[in-house]
């Protein structure tokens, strides 16, 4: 496969103050090469569409498209109709990658021909990098690589770090009424079709933290949403034979059981019923999955004994002690 040709999907959403500095970053990292920079502004409030205008003018590679606000999911399937390389690479608009980013990636992909490139990363804190390194070899059976993503650890379920053929990507569509784990969805639905995934040992993507970032106040409806989504992997992987961990079926559950607001109560009652139920449905799983950590297997056995108001309780104290 000579000369392929890299499509970079951005969707962008009041990104003003950051969005100039994620497109310098591509150009600075790409130099020259057959690549083409597809920006989706979801209709923001502020000056993201002015800012990819100028861009768009002064570099020929720049795709920008407008649209009427409706989440980061119809953001990237506006993305997707619009592509027309090889693969696909995402980098969100509040990030940025490496000055290597692109000549790591074009190299890795000329030589193996993947169906999934996806490389190492830092968690940027200002101007604190924290190296995120991925525990997979160069060359990824997929058994490993979905055991490693649904634990959850250093091989996350966002896009921004995967490189995928288009034709993948192209077949799947992204659900729009998603307010979370759109990529976690996306995945799902194309990841057990890899034949080739390849690990580029290499930080090449600044992902960027901020007050905002690390604060998740998140409506108990988008985690009731959640536990869907991490459901139909886990009991879609596990159809298939598939080495999955229950890991992170199981943070949904304990995040929503610990964690729910309770607006509506006559609603809220019968979602803990069914959690309870799904916990003790999969209880033998928290004790054998060597993928669960010690601190959430301990709040799902309080929660299968009914006991986790007192251990929230005992965990509220312990903030407040500090």
């Amino acid at each position: 496969m000579e000369n392929i040709k890299l499509s970079v999907i951005i969707p962008a959403y009041n990104a003003g103050e950051s969005i100039g500095r994620c497109l310098d970053s591509i150009f600075d990292s790409v130099q020259d090469g057959y690549i083409e920079i597809i920006c989706v502004d979801d209709g923001s409030k502020d000056d993201t569409w002015q800012v990819l205008q100028r861009y768009a003018a002064k570099y020929a590679c720049i795709h920008a498209f407008h649209k009427k606000n409706g989440g980061v999911g119809s953001a990237r399937n506006v993305g997707l109709s619009k592509v027309t390389g090889d693969y696909i690479a995402w980098v969100d608009s509040d990030d940025y990658v490496t000055a290597d980013w692109y000549s790591e990636i074009m190299t890795g992909l000329t030589k193996y021909q993947p169906d999934c490139l996806f490389f190492d990363y830092f968690y940027t804190y200002g101007e604190k990098n924290e190296p995120q390194h991925i525990a997979l070899p160069e060359k990824v059976e997929l058994g490993s690589f979905v055991y490693e993503q649904s634990l959850e650890r250093e091989l996350k379920n966002f896009l921004w770090n995967q490189v995928i053929r288009a034709n993948f990507l192209k077949k799947a569509v992204f659900n729009e009424t998603y307010h979370m784990l759109e990529d976690y969805d996306i995945l799902t639905q194309i990841t057990p079709d890899f034949k080739s995934i390849i690990h580029l040992k290499k930080c090449l993507y600044h992902y960027v933290q901020t007050d905002s970032s690390l604060t998740h106040n998140v409506s108990t409806d988008v985690l009731w949403n959640n536990i869907s989504v991490v459901k139909r992997r886990y009991d879609k992987y596990t159809a298939l034979g598939l080495p999955v961990s229950i890991n992170d079926y199981m943070i949904q559950l304990v995040e929503y059981l610990y964690n729910h607001g309770g607006e509506d109560k006559a609603e809220d009652t019968e979602r803990l019923i069914s959690i309870r139920h799904q916990l003790r449905l999969v209880s033998k799983n928290v004790f054998c999955d060597k993928g669960i950590s010690k601190r959430l297997r301990i709040k799902a056995i309080f929660a299968v004994l009914n006991l986790d108001s007192i251990l929230s309780r005992i965990l509220f104290l312990k903030r407040m002690r500090k």
